[in-house]
């Protein structure tokens, strides 16, 4: 996915780890990861082609993410 900024400051600054960050467009692309506020404004990001997901899809995305990292950090 192509994530937008907001999701990716939201883990960094929710991640147990001191120097989390995202990286987004590896291994291919999806199309757009809006956040549902951004789907509320509308915009290209949102129109269905340019994104294949449903509108709460960061959120569920964001939160098994912090949980895995979670996980990982409790490994150590």
């Amino acid at each position: 996915f192509e994530v937008f900024v907001e999701i990716g400051l939201g883990i960094k600054e929710k991640s147990p780890f001191d120097d989390a960050f995202t990286i987004e467009l590896a291994n291919g692309s999806y199309g757009y990861l809006p956040t549902p506020e951004q789907h509320k404004l509308g915009g290209y990001e949102t129109w269905m082609g340019t994104n294949n997901v449903q509108l709460d899809a960061s959120e569920k995305i964001a939160d098994r993410v912090l949980m895995l990292m979670q996980q990982l950090k409790e490994r150590e």
